[in-house]
């Protein structure tokens, strides 16, 4: 099956005010509405990297939408394969380019904007860690490929041969790529089928977004993480003392 064009992408999301959404190299950044509400648009197609420059694109616009849109909800849309690989995007603080953009996105928060994800692609790695994985609630098409680091690099660093690794993968959740597996983890809280209604959709997870963190709780429920839960409220006790 070909994929839809990311303005396909945008139109099914959006409707006619995806119009307002700008592509400049795969990065998107722009204003939508959804359910009637107005809301600001940042993120990537094209399963493009991120470098520096895109990372302070993506940060800029989060501080445009926090001064002249007050509380309007901020929707991330993730189609990367990871960050930048280059010796130079790396030399020149990469990572201290996505702590500004975490930075902006935490300041959004506070003042009181909506944080919405949805992997419409790929989803991998530090593209995916520096604003999509930052969401008050990440969704997912089923179409999308999700995860934090490929069985390949996985091997690289902890030298556990790829074959095993891929024999893993099927039972245990945290290894697979995929939207559905992410969402056993409770890292995503549903995932949209190509069937599905996706501008509701889009307008039910702006309404009834909070900021508690559920993702143990969908963790333990679903099967994919039964010990987070526990572990993390034996912490919680013990800092409490």
């Amino acid at each position: 099956m070909k994929k839809p064009s990311a303005r396909a992408l945008f139109a099914r999301l959006f409707g006619s005010s995806a119009k307002g959404i700008s592509v400049e190299k795969s990065v998107l950044t722009g204003y939508a509405a959804a359910g009637g509400t107005k809301v600001c648009v940042i993120g990537t197609c094209d399963g493009t990297y991120i470098d520096n420059a895109a990372a302070l694109r993506l940060a800029a616009h989060v501080i445009d939408c926090i001064e002249h849109h007050p509380k309007a909800p901020i929707v991330m849309l993730v189609d990367s394969a990871g960050q930048e690989p280059n010796r130079v995007a790396e030399m020149l603080g990469l990572a201290s380019y996505f702590g500004h953009l975490l930075s902006c996105l935490e300041l959004a928060r506070r003042k009181g904007h909506k944080l919405i994800t949805v992997a419409t692609g790929q989803a991998v790695g530090g593209a995916f860690l520096c604003y999509g994985m930052f969401a008050d609630r990440i969704y997912a098409l089923d179409s999308a490929s999700v995860g934090l680091m490929p069985v390949e690099a996985m091997s690289a660093v902890t030298k556990i041969p790829v074959a095993v690794l891929r024999k893993l993968s099927k039972t245990m959740p945290s290894l697979e790529f995929g939207a559905k597996p992410f969402a056993l983890l409770g890292g995503v809280e549903e995932v949209w089928a190509a069937k599905d209604d996706v501008q509701a959709k889009l307008a039910k997870a702006i309404a009834t977004a909070s900021t508690e963190d559920n993702r143990a709780e969908l963790g333990r429920k679903r099967g994919g993480r039964k010990l987070a839960l526990d572990i993390r409220k034996k912490v919680l006790a013990a800092s409490a003392r």
